[in-house]
């Protein structure tokens, strides 16, 4: 009888001991970047968005299928008062977005301020806004990447907030949280191969954690795109257009940016 509950007590210290492990690991993962470059060199690679930056931004237009390809609007993107607003075309599949000219190496910690507001009932299209931070030295499918996006599906009343993480094309893991119209701040904080996903909604002080996820320290881009359907889409009627509002992108830390060569 005593041995049972001697391994029945070393067990629950093991369970204790991992569980003190994985909040020191997340923990860790919260800290501030370290390292970072000067604050007066990162001011180059944020952006303001009162004009379209060449220098620091690609036009995002991938599409996933042969259907969608066949019909497809590239999104409106312009520039209104510090602020970028992305809007989709009726009538096709429509997405629009940037990415960016280099690539953040070490730990890094980036913000977007983004404002959406759902169409709710909107039936024959999806909605969606994504900003990820990806691995450029994978193939398209076995990428490394770590996301946040808004979404809310065909006909839905509900809008979701998620997260998500892939490595070598796999799902690692992520969440989603019923959530209405949007506006905030969305942010990537890397620590070592520790990416967290959180967001703060604006006039509050308090950042919420979505995610940590143990992802890569490889080099990553920072890619963001509105788009009125999800990947495995193949038809659509989209009688209505969708839009989001970027207010700005901040690079707050990072150790080091890697310019993209010409």
């Amino acid at each position: 009888m005593r041995k049972k509950k001697n391994r029945f007590i070393i067990a629950l210290l093991s369970l204790l001991i991992f569980a003190a492990l994985l909040s020191c690991a997340g923990d860790k993962a919260l800290l501030p970047a370290k390292n970072s470059l000067p604050q007066d060199e990162l001011a180059y690679y944020c952006d303001t968005f009162d004009k379209m930056r060449e220098d620091l931004w690609d036009r995002a237009g991938y599409l996933y299928r042969e259907e969608q390809q066949q019909n497809y609007k590239q999104a409106d993107m312009h520039f209104e008062s510090g602020k970028l607003i992305i809007r989709t075309k009726t009538g096709s599949f429509s997405k629009g977005g940037l990415g960016s000219r280099y690539a953040l190496r070490g730990d890094f910690d980036i913000q977007l301020d983004c404002r959406m507001d759902f169409i709710r009932g909107l039936s024959g299209m999806d909605q969606l806004f994504i900003i990820g931070v990806f691995d450029p030295s994978k193939k398209i499918g076995g990428t490394n990447t770590a996301s946040i996006g808004l979404s809310m599906k065909d006909g839905s009343d509900h809008g979701s907030l998620f997260s998500s993480c892939f490595i070598n094309g796999r799902r690692q893991g992520g969440s989603s949280k019923d959530f209405g119209n949007f506006n905030g701040t969305f942010r990537f904080l890397r620590n070592g191969q520790y990416i967290s996903t959180l967001y703060r909604l604006n006039r509050e002080a308090e950042w919420i954690l979505l995610n940590t996820f143990y992802a890569t320290d490889s080099d990553m881009i920072v890619g963001f795109a509105l788009l009125n359907f999800f990947n495995n889409r193949s038809s659509i009627q989209a009688k209505q257009s969708i839009s989001v509002e970027l207010g700005g992108f901040k690079i707050a830390a990072v150790q080091e940016i890697i310019e993209e060569e010409i």
